[in-house]
């Protein structure tokens, strides 16, 4: 009588998709579903219980449900397990080193998916490593693709997702790379909002009813969703994110920390950066540790009269109902009447920037007196106007003759080009007959290694006299560009722009406790006298007479030698 081995085996289903990119191409869990049952039905197996559905991915361990169906397999509760495709059951080592560890002890009895069963053989298991190593492959090129992405995106000045209230997804555009548009309908109501709340009036709740019942500020509407007033918790991460200042942070590839990225600067911002900072100290937040925090742009263009450092000393007070005033940072109440600052009606916010001498204020004996912040910003104003400002017909003047300096300079360069190169050319045959030289031993290695020591540096130093026009012309341009925009930078531009404007002046400002003044480095003399000199020969060219402007239209079409002369100076001592 033959007698046959029969096994009853126990199956453990499972199903998985996950919402991430490694699984796009899946099919869903029900299709999934559908072709196990089938391979159930056909072949009779013995499912145990209900087949395990998991919705995460399986790039990093702790899966729940594959976990709950390693649990029932060492149990022996599952002696077999039935899935879709092995990349299913493992994307990553540890997940792959415990499915063939639980074959390799005979808990796990084969892998049966609708194509193919996978034994405890050395061939079946070496396939089985092999999907599981491709299916790690795929997840890891298809991962380094989405940092990539996401990088260049950073790079661009977008952050990922979906755009935030008051902007939407550029949908022309190819997915994934797709700019911001302004939405109109919500953009100038975030604008009524930040500016009411920055007023320093309101608490969180009154500003969620002006958003509600004044500005009917709504979610945009999608397929699904929107069209619904904003919530209070809505309304203060508006208020706290960075992206409406025109910053915003991105996660670092290499550890835990965090990257500030600098917003496109196509879009327009509805707050600047100082008062973000302001906004989060109000709402009782901090600024980003890697971040300054608080935005203070003269720090470091700024020193005492003794050359001392000058710090910042920023000042955040709160009026109460009651009419008290007081420092509101580290307290929850009001000192005078004891009312909690959350419940107060009509808080008024303020804050102060002053600028002082440290060490003075750090020495026994001395004090020091403080600048506010709005007080320089009128001293640079009243500055661009005296000694700066262009009328539009003077500036685009300047421009002309910095144009017809760079052609001039353009036909040298190309003349000098050519005797550089007659000279880089000499060098070179020189260079090559030394090593003819040298290889026929005509000369010895010490008079070889001498006499090529000297050709190198005089080719270095050919090749360091090379200057093009266009070099310099580019930054003078932007240069013109600053100091005829510095009013409206000081009076409306944020944090970075200030900061940029004064590092490309290369001023400091001193503060000697009691006057604020420039020194000024020669290119900007140079270019306060030129003005000056330009106004006194061009009368037309004064603001009070350019408004007539009488005569103007033919002192435009003047090449003027001195106007040459003055931007040559103003380049010679801005590149010492």
């Amino acid at each position: 009588m033959n007698t046959h081995i029969i096994h009853n085996f126990i199956y453990g289903g499972y199903v998985r998709k996950s919402s991430e990119s490694e699984d796009r191409q899946v099919q869903s869990i029900e299709r999934q579903k559908d072709d196990l049952l089938s391979v159930i039905e056909k072949e009779g197996l013995i499912l145990h219980d209900s087949i395990f559905e998991e919705t995460k991915s399986a790039f990093s361990i702790g899966r729940q449900e594959f976990n709950q169906l390693i649990k029932q397999t060492e149990k022996g509760a599952v002696n077999a397990w039935l899935c879709w495709h092995p990349n299913r059951l493992s994307r990553n080592p540890m997940d792959a080193g415990m499915i063939i560890y639980l074959l390799d002890i005979g808990k796990l009895h084969h892998i049966k998916t609708p194509s193919r069963v996978y034994y405890n053989t050395p061939t079946d298991k070496m396939m089985l490593q092999f999907e599981f190593m491709m299916s790690k492959k795929d997840s890891d090129d298809k991962s380094s693709f989405v940092k990539s992405g996401l990088n260049k995106r950073y790079q661009k000045g977008f952050p990922c997702g979906k755009a935030p209230i008051g902007y939407l997804n550029n949908k022309s555009e190819e997915r994934g790379n797709r700019g911001w548009l302004v939405d109109k309908q919500r953009f100038e109501k975030l604008h009524l909002l930040f500016n009411r709340f920055l007023e320093g009036n309101d608490s969180l709740s009154s500003i969620t009813e002006y958003a509600r019942n004044t500005l009917k500020l709504t979610t945009p509407l999608s397929k699904r969703q929107g069209g619904k007033f904003l919530g209070q918790s809505m309304i203060e991460h508006v208020l706290k994110n960075p992206i409406y200042a025109g910053f915003f942070y991105s996660k670092n590839e290499k550890d835990n920390g965090t990257t500030l990225r600098i917003l496109h600067k196509d879009v327009p911002r509805i707050i600047k950066e100082e008062d973000h900072s302001k906004i989060r100290v109000i709402l009782g937040k901090r600024n980003h540790p890697n971040v300054q925090k608080h935005f203070t742009p003269y720090t470091g263009h700024i020193i005492g009269e003794d050359g001392n450092t000058i710090g910042a000393d920023v000042k955040f007070q709160l009026i109460c109902d009651c009419n008290k005033k007081f420092a509101y940072r580290a307290k929850e109440t009001c000192p005078e009447c004891g009312i909690a600052i959350s419940k107060m009606k009509h808080p008024k916010y303020l804050s102060y920037t002053y600028y002082f001498n440290i060490k003075r204020r750090k020495t026994k004996g001395y004090s020091a007196k403080g600048i506010e912040e709005k007080k320089i910003d009128a001293f640079l104003i009243d500055f661009y106007d005296t000694d700066l400002k262009m009328s539009p017909e003077e500036f685009a003047w300047t421009k002309k003759h910095l144009k017809e300096l760079r052609d001039r300079e353009l036909e040298t360069d190309k003349r000098l080009l050519k005797i550089h190169q007659k000279g880089i050319a000499s060098l070179e045959t020189k260079r090559e007959k030394l090593r003819r030289l040298f290889v026929e031993g005509m000369i010895s290695m010490d008079e070889f290694k001498k006499d090529i020591a000297t050709l190198e540096e005089e080719l270095n130093l050919k090749q360091k006299g090379k200057k093009y026009a266009e070099d310099w012309y580019n930054e003078m341009d932007g240069l013109l560009d600053n100091l005829q925009s510095l009013g409206q930078i000081i009076k409306k531009a944020d944090y970075n722009s200030k900061k940029e404007l004064l590092k490309s002046l290369g001023s400091n400002l001193v503060w000697n406790e009691e006057k604020l003044f420039i020194i000024k480095p020669d290119w900007l003399e140079h270019f306060i006298k030129g003005r000056k000199m330009l106004h006194k020969k061009y009368k037309s060219f004064e603001p009070k007479n350019n408004v007539i402007n009488k005569g103007l239209n033919s002192v435009l079409d003047v090449r003027c030698p001195t106007v040459l002369c003055w931007l040559g100076k103003i380049r010679t001592y801005y590149y010492k």
